[in-house]
């Protein structure tokens, strides 16, 4: 089975949900005015972006869960692949070819790939932080038993069992990057290998802040302000880009990076999340690219509570949420509302449930289902009292939401939810707290009634249903105590079986979603697949493990005009994340300016 609960995976949750949440959430950008594309002293071309951490406080290893980047790391380390939204395929970089056996997944290195230092790019640098990555709690750990190199240029990953393929090919590709040189990480899993818990410690307090890059930049500086990464003649790129420097500056707000777009004081932004009638304000030389993130706002229901732990009550607060409205008070050009409330992200719910969608029950797009909120609840017991829902003994049915203080967009989404929960008669509130708190102590220990938080699992993973449905049915990988189904208090509930009605006919069916994408994970069958994601869709969409509210569209932004020459938003090659990092290497992003 292939089970995400593997012993380190919870020491990196932090980390992860972090690079979810991107620009929207607590952290952002601002700094210093320079003149986009502009010449340095020594007249090199720069192009401008951002970090969103003090320069000086960065270190790049992956490893370490402080203080590393979000967004420079794509330009000084080389992708193994870049996922490509329009396709739905893996564009292929520094892994030139892969290939899967069910029980086998082979590598390519790229064979003209060099670190910064002059040495190549080789099979056992690839394969070294691979191997880190089974102590560390990468995903594939769970099923891989061995890591083997044949020759300069093939990793070999042996398998325990058969995994399906698209679950080996996200887990091992996808967002990865070469940046864990042997020279400089081998020592650390020559202790991992000896002492584990030693091992893990030495890793997890190295800060790598002068690394040496794979990517066609390298280190150059870094200081309170701005990080400066220069072009490496020597990388197979290089020939693609015409300016000189990378540079980051540290910007500390939301609002400060949407004024710097607004002046033409910097050249891109990777994320950033901006309000509808902020984006007409901007300048025509800014161009938008939107790309889907398979992620977003939700309710998350602690479901030992007696009534968020209610299928009744769960029904009746996705009746009454007008998604659409909460997508409009936030911004139509950063959200979406899905239309069916499955653990499938809404792109690719056609895709999956095509032929039996219609079976599926939308709980209202755009407007306040309130009449069925009413027969859901009254048939389960409960009624009204003086305009305010009483249980069958008599309890105010109390309805806190926890939502992080400092993220302005979900803030905006949860005053809406509670306006339309107010009004139709649940005592909902709205709870802030400071992200830092909610995951320090309220999701580790499960006090909550109901969190905001990520309903999908994210990019690229998301585009496959498999990991969503496993974020909803079996274990919340945002590191809250998530106890569906009901049960024990433990983080992933206690994996028994499911009654919910039957698609079809009359009556319930029951199934055990633990056991059910375990089947999946270990199937080349995709009629079985297929099968399983459309059942597993169904308990979502029925018993609602999480109640989908918003989808988050991601929103990255270059500055054109007469300084740069960009593709169009829609463009086939601009649909990837990070666009900023991913174009110049293409080629696409170019300096124009004199």
């Amino acid at each position: 089975m292939v089970d995400h609960s593997n012993r380190n995976r919870e020491a990196f949750a932090r980390r992860r949900f972090l690079q979810l949440a991107g620009a929207s959430g607590a952290v952002a950008l601002a700094g210093c005015a320079d003149l986009v594309g502009s010449e340095d002293e020594d007249g090199s071309v720069q192009h401008l972006s951002h970090v969103n951490l003090v320069p000086a406080d960065i270190q790049w290893n992956s490893s370490n869960p402080a203080t590393t980047p979000q967004i420079s790391n794509r330009v000084l380390f080389d992708p193994f692949v870049k996922y490509n939204f329009a396709t739905g395929e893996f564009t292929p970089y520094a892994i030139s070819e892969w290939k899967y056996n069910g029980d086998t997944f082979e590598l390519t290195v790229r064979d003209d790939l060099t670190w910064s230092n002059g040495d190549s790019v080789t099979a056992e640098d690839v394969a070294t932080q691979l191997r880190i990555g089974l102590y560390t709690g990468e995903p594939y750990a769970d099923f891989t038993e061995s890591i083997d190199v044949p020759d300069d240029s093939t990793v070999v990953l042996q398998f325990d069992s058969t995994v399906n393929e698209q679950i080996v090919t996200f887990q091992i590709l996808a967002d990865r990057f070469v940046h864990q040189k042997k020279s400089e990480f081998g020592e650390y899993l020559e202790t991992l290998k000896e002492d584990e818990e030693k091992g893990l410690k030495q890793l997890g307090d190295f800060a790598y802040q002068e690394p040496i890059a794979s990517g066609p930049f390298e280190y150059d500086s870094a200081g309170q302000e701005q990080l400066k990464l220069t072009l490496r003649d020597d990388h197979p790129d290089a020939d693609n880009i015409n300016f000189d420097e990378y540079v980051f500056e540290y910007r500390e707000s939301n609002q400060q990076a949407q004024q710097a777009l607004q002046n033409g004081n910097i050249d891109s932004v990777f994320s950033l999340f901006v309000q509808t009638d902020i984006l007409e304000n901007f300048p025509e030389a800014v161009t938008q690219i939107q790309t889907p993130s398979k992620w977003g706002y939700g309710l998350v229901p602690n479901h030992n509570h007696a009534h968020a732990g209610d299928r009744a009550v769960r029904q009746a607060i996705q009746y009454v949420i007008n998604r659409a409205q909460v997508r409009d008070n936030v911004s139509p050009d950063s959200k979406t509302a899905p239309e069916y409330p499955v653990g499938i992200a809404s792109d690719d719910q056609e895709e999956w449930l095509g032929d039996v969608l219609d079976d599926f029950d939308t709980y209202g797009v755009d407007e306040s289902l309130t009449d069925k909120a009413t027969q859901v609840l009254e048939e389960a017991g409960y009624q009204k009292q003086d305009g305010t829902w009483t249980d069958s003994d008599g309890k105010t049915v109390e309805l806190p939401i926890m939502v992080p203080s400092d993220w302005s967009d979900w803030n905006t989404a949860t005053d809406t939810v509670v306006n339309h929960l107010s009004e139709f008669g649940f005592q909902a509130t709205k709870d802030t707290r400071s992200y830092d708190a909610m995951l320090g102590n309220v999701f580790p220990n499960g006090d909550f009634v109901i969190a905001a938080a990520g309903w999908l699992y994210g990019t690229p993973q998301g585009s496959f249903p498999y990991f969503s449905l496993y974020h909803q049915l079996i274990k919340n990988n945002d590191a809250v105590t998530y106890n569906y189904s009901a049960a024990d208090g433990s983080r992933g509930g206690n994996r028994e079986d499911v009654t919910v009605p039957a698609r079809s006919g009359s009556g319930s069916t029951t199934v055990n979603p633990a056991e059910r994408l375990s089947e999946l994970a270990s199937s080349t069958d995709e009629n079985k697949v297929n099968e399983i994601t459309v059942e597993q869709a169904w308990v979502t969409n029925q018993d609602l493990p999480m109640i989908p509210v918003l989808e988050k569209v991601e929103q990255t932004f270059l500055m054109g005009g007469d300084e740069w020459d960009v593709p169009e938003p829609d463009a086939e090659v601009a649909q990837v994340q990070w666009a900023n990092t991913w174009l110049p290497r293409q080629g696409e992003l170019q300096y124009t300016g004199d």
